[in-house]
């Protein structure tokens, strides 16, 4: 496979940034990595913006350069920019909706703002907007977007974004950032304090754990549609994620739920060995 310096730039980021997801990448035709790479490293692109910036406004700012370079693809005329050629030529080739990458960029946007979720289902709906859409945009790459295979991506989804933030979770915090649902935080009597303090407790731990299993749940609702339709294998690389997801909330829960656990910061080992002989035994999670 012949790469172009924008390719190379995006997949180096996507193996950088996002490791799991460039992962299951592999599992895709040679053809079509380089769109899974674009959109990866687009994704990280905009996740960063709120890590790099002093405030909210300087933040919108970049988010509107974003929503303006996708405009920009849509009408022919891409900024050069290595992700943003990179990610053109993908949405060409591929006729990927522009709406996908919309939705990315407003979820984006509540990165920004300093409200905490109120609710479990505000964050769920987060993660609706900041990590589903890179799924049904892996299955438009891959050439299965029929219903039950994209319901089973919408949990596979939710799993991984969710399970994504547990992981994240220290970092976060160090940041003074707290994507903790209020309405769990009231429940177990969880401070703001006690969480930017950056030490396990027992309250942490019993919030994380209704995180955890809200996880746990939609694996469980992907594993009854992989069960209830005849799922493509051409699909792997959108569904996959749902067996990482599962190793990482096995770990936590070794880990009684405690995110500060070091134990959960190595990579998870033979991992890319580990999802081959899933995928060849056709158990995707």
């Amino acid at each position: 496979m012949n790469l172009d310096q924008n390719a190379i730039y995006c997949r180096e980021l996507a193996r950088s940034a996002d490791k799991d997801r460039y992962i299951t990448s592999l599992f895709a035709p040679a053809e079509a990595r380089t769109a899974l790479w674009a959109i990866t490293a687009f994704n990280h692109e905009i996740a960063k913006i709120r890590e790099s910036v002093s405030e909210p406004m300087l933040g919108e700012i970049r988010l509107q350069w974003w929503r303006d370079a996708i405009n920009d693809i849509y009408a022919g005329s891409p900024r050069q920019h290595a992700v943003v050629l990179a990610l053109s030529g993908s949405i060409q080739k591929f006729e990927l909706e522009r709406s996908l990458f919309e939705t990315l960029i407003e979820g984006r946007t509540l990165d920004l703002q300093e409200t905490s979720f109120q609710t479990v289902d505000a964050l769920i709906a987060y993660v609706m907007k900041t990590a589903v859409p890179l799924h049904y945009a892996t299955l438009r790459v891959v050439g299965v977007d029929d219903q039950a295979t994209r319901a089973c991506a919408t949990a596979v989804g939710c799993a991984f974004g969710l399970t994504g933030l547990l992981r994240a979770a220290p970092y976060f915090f160090r940041q003074n950032r707290n994507f903790l649902p209020a309405e769990l935080m009231e429940k177990f009597k969880l401070t703001d304090r006690a969480v930017f303090s950056l030490k396990p407790s027992q309250a942490l731990a019993d919030t994380v754990a209704v995180l955890a299993e809200r996880a746990e749940r939609f694996l469980d609702e992907a594993a009854l549609a992989l069960k209830a339709n005849e799922i493509a294998p051409a699909a792997r690389p959108a569904l996959l994620a749902g067996a990482q997801a599962g190793w990482h909330l096995k770990r936590l829960r070794r880990a009684s739920y405690n995110p500060h656990d070091t134990s959960l910061v190595p990579p998870i080992p033979f991992h890319e060995l580990r999802l081959a002989l899933k995928s060849f035994r056709g158990k995707w999670l």
